[in-house]
């Protein structure tokens, strides 16, 4: 066997430490992931230190502000990724039904990852380049009282006023969609409300249109974007059946219907979910997404993710990634 010269030795074994360096950089960057997927229940702790690290991290292109408080005093929490001084503004909303907690993974997980990526490009156009255009404010979750009610039980609910009267409501608390006052937040909106169900773990409206803190908040925030610039359309994520909404009624505005029917389009061609039909005032009063684009004008879908039965299974996470992690940014690109 032929010795190999000192300079050849001095060159491989730089090539080797070269090779050893880059393998472990990308080693890290896979390990260095903030959020996490592999398990189901994504708390409240996990998202407030995930909010923490995303802003240190990512100081230069996203804020995290806290825009109110729930019904037990946990945090509502907003993410504007891009540009704040923007003249135009996406809003994305997730978990407003307690059960459907996998929605806040998924958002903090889109959230990290259009950070993560913020110099790369989709469809040839860098991330950068539309969130410089138009700021995307993320609500990861909207009821953290619900979904620590679903994670872990009544006992989770700090007041005792609170906690004592949900034991006397209907429901398992598992499959909880309610807030900590046994009201269905997506019923609770000031489009054509009208009373129904009974306090519990699902279906109740609320006294009156708003008359919960989360709803107020949300209300209060949605207006104070408006003040600064337009808000251009709005991401709903639900649970579950892998569906569109975003057909729209009589009473929306030509615009509104144009512009919704361009955003479903976009949704729908990247998961492949199925359209649902227009659901009327009537039928819908005192939802969200009608709220968005009867009452505000807004163009707004809603996409409900996943197969099986909430609280979806960490085993579905994947499946939803992959169709939806591109979703929000295209959408932003609808108006840059």
């Amino acid at each position: 066997m032929k010795k190999i010269s000192k300079w050849t030795g001095r060159y491989l074994m730089a090539f080797l430490l070269l090779g050893f360096f880059f393998w472990g950089t990308q080693s890290l960057e896979g390990r260095a992931a903030i959020v996490s997927t592999d398990h189901q229940k994504y708390t409240y702790g996990e998202l407030k230190e995930d909010l923490k690290k995303l802003e240190k991290k990512y100081e230069e292109h996203c804020q995290v502000n806290v825009i109110g408080k729930s019904a037990d005093n946990r945090n509502l929490y907003e993410v504007v990724l891009g540009n704040p001084e923007a003249k135009r503004h996406l809003l994305v909303i997730g978990n407003l039904h307690a059960r459907e907690y996998m929605t806040t993974q998924l958002c903090m997980k889109q959230i990290e990852y259009y950070l993560s990526d913020y110099e790369k490009k989709v469809n040839g156009t860098k991330i950068s380049k539309v969130l410089d255009k138009v700021a995307i404010h993320y609500v990861p979750s909207c009821n953290p009282d619900g979904t620590a009610i679903s994670q872990s039980g009544f006992g989770a609910i700090r007041d005792k006023d609170l906690r004592r009267q949900l034991y006397r409501m209907p429901g398992s608390s598992r499959t909880w969609k309610a807030n900590a006052r046994g009201v269905d937040l997506n019923r609770n909106w000031d489009a054509s409300f009208r009373r129904g169900g009974r306090r519990g773990y699902a279906g109740y409206h609320g006294t009156k249109a708003a008359s919960e803190p989360e709803v107020k908040v949300l209300v209060k925030w949605l207006n104070e974007i408006e003040d600064t610039g337009k808000v251009v359309g709005v991401v709903s994520y639900h649970s579950t059946g892998s569906i569109i909404y975003g057909r729209c009624a009589s009473n929306a505005t030509g615009k509104v219907k144009e512009q919704t029917t361009r955003m479903y389009r976009v949704a729908q061609s990247l998961t492949g979910y199925r359209l649902m039909p227009a659901e009327s005032l009537r039928s819908a009063g005192g939802c969200s997404r009608e709220y968005f684009l009867y009452k505000k004008k807004i163009p707004c879908i809603t996409l409900e993710v996943g197969r099986r039965p909430c609280p979806l299974s960490i085993g579905e996470f994947s499946s939803i990634w992959k169709k939806n992690k591109d979703v929000v940014i295209k959408e932003a690109m609808l108006f840059d």
